[in-house]
């Protein structure tokens, strides 16, 4: 869970200028493209860890218009990110490591800007994949919110999240295709499967979507944590999903330059964060893929994206067609609210105090784009398959059951009972949400449909069907921290 955007647009921006200060920031450098590149400082092997493992297979047709506007399906992963349980090992100076063990805990005591501000020590590291050693990378912590919970829930024990870089010397290096492997997993994703699933699924109907697989490290030779690795996300992400079209800015939260760092079109972005009507929401947003976005992550029961809290996304500017928004840092997804009923639309009521995006707001208050929406949720529960997401969970829960009881650095309440269950309950929540988004639709459809609050709104056309004073259209009461009139603002025209 990474909330660094969610704290302020002005501190987002910060992060940003803080980056151009000085060359002890970690940049997130765009590597290259090709597979297996090994520039200096890189000795190869024979890689381990790849091949299927016996899983299901994943699907490989994308629909026809998916994001980037093909029809062949998603680009291949890396085989570092082959759906079996991969080793990556590190080799870095005892006192280093103790210099990051420390960084890890005092860093995450700032608060404010000052820890979304703060700048991540790169260290150097000797990296290995089975027999393959890369002497040139380096390694730094990441996370948000997640970090600091584990520093301060679970102190020296908290699990440490990393990025592994290999482009830190060598823009162009990369290591089996990937210039960066980050390792991922916040204290609350009890099924060590969230990001891996949910980005599974969303390259599988054709959306920009991450390479992830389940992954352990090891430190100076002892086992550390079961971790998700995933791909970075930069100029190769864009690439492979907008082939031809891939010059554009990606800007992470709307703000933060990913590609063209040192000249994003700030006037074109200050446009986007100008969209107050649908009008201004079509002039500069690419409509229709972004609410098949929105719609895909209603799916997921996403909890910390654009749907579901405005907090992790990237927009990529596609020149005339539009900026089109993608999703991010998914470890909150399936399970992760422990229920499966968040309204498709009006998903806020039940999670006070959540912000609203902007551009989800001009859909939200417009007849026409609401109806469009729900088409977005109806043509991606088509592409819901429940039983090949079941069946990937089914083969990878085993797979990786061993790693998480063995996982020194998960957190104490973490058991090996406790993982089954959450397991179950995500596997089963995949139905559960398909079944609770079929009703939902089905209301929409026929326009009928409880009442339970009687305020004359069915309940998949009101935010709260238990409030009879919350509804589209009612007064809003000042102060009470409720969107009492469905618009997805909170006491608007209270505040001087």
């Amino acid at each position: 869970m990474n909330k660094i955007i969610s704290r302020s647009r002005s501190a987002g921006l910060g992060l940003w200028l803080v980056g151009l200060a000085g060359s002890g920031a970690v940049g997130i450098a765009c590597g290259g493209v090709d597979s297996h590149v090994s520039p200096p400082g890189l000795a190869t092997g024979t890689p381990s860890g790849a091949g299927d493992g016996g899983n299901p297979a994943v699907a490989t047709t994308a629909p026809a218009g998916t994001v980037g506007g093909g029809t062949a399906g998603p680009p291949a992963c890396p085989d570092v990110f082959a759906q079996t349980l991969q080793t990556f090992s590190i080799d870095i100076s005892a006192t280093d490591w103790a210099a990051i063990q420390t960084e890890f805990i005092t860093a995450a005591k700032l608060s404010g800007d000052a820890f979304v501000n703060y700048k991540t020590v790169l260290y150097p590291i000797v990296f290995h994949y089975g027999s393959e050693t890369v002497t040139s990378a380096f390694i730094h912590l990441k996370g948000d919110s997640s970090w600091q919970e584990a520093a301060t829930i679970d102190g020296v024990n908290g699990k440490m999240q990393f990025v592994i870089v290999f482009d830190n010397i060598n823009s162009k290096a990369t290591f089996h295709g990937a210039s960066k492997i980050t390792l991922d997993m916040p204290r609350t994703d009890l099924t060590f499967m969230h990001d891996r699933v949910a980005n599974t699924w969303l390259r599988s109907i054709g959306r920009a979507a991450l390479c992830a697989t389940n992954g352990q490290l090891f430190v100076n030779g002892s086992l550390y944590g079961l971790y998700v690795a995933e791909e970075h996300v930069g100029h190769h992400f864009v690439t492979e999903f907008f082939p031809g079209n891939d010059a554009g800015d990606l800007f992470k939260g709307g703000w933060i330059p990913e590609t063209n760092k040192t000249a994003p079109n700030w006037t074109r972005q200050a446009t986007f964060w100008a969209i107050k009507d649908p009008a201004s929401l079509a002039a500069v947003v690419d409509v229709p893929n972004s609410l098949l976005e929105w719609a895909s992550e209603a799916l997921l029961n996403d909890s910390d994206g654009y749907y579901g809290g405005a907090h992790n996304f990237f927009i990529y500017d596609q020149g005339a067609k539009g900026y089109v928004f993608l999703a991010n840092d998914l470890d909150s997804t399936l399970d992760y609210l422990g229920q499966f009923t968040s309204d498709p639309l009006y998903w806020w009521p039940v999670r006070h105090g959540v912000e609203v995006g902007q551009q989800y707001q001009v859909v939200v208050n417009d007849a026409a784009l609401r109806a469009q929406y729900a088409t977005a949720v109806r043509t991606q529960l088509g592409r819901w398959d429940v039983a090949q997401i079941q069946s990937w969970i089914d083969a990878w829960a085993p797979q990786i059951a061993a790693a998480v009881a063995a996982d020194p650095h998960k957190p104490t309440t973490t058991t090996p009972a406790r993982f089954e269950a959450a397991v179950a309950l995500a596997r089963r929540g995949i139905k559960d949400r398909a079944d609770y988004v079929t009703r939902w639709l089905a209301c929409k459809a026929s326009g009928t449909g409880a009442d339970a609050d009687g305020d004359g709104f069915i309940w998949c056309e009101d935010c709260d069907d238990t409030a009879a004073s919350v509804h589209p259209g009612a007064p809003e009461v000042c102060g009470n921290g409720v969107d009492d009139n469905c618009n997805g603002a909170f006491d608007e025209g209270c505040r001087p």
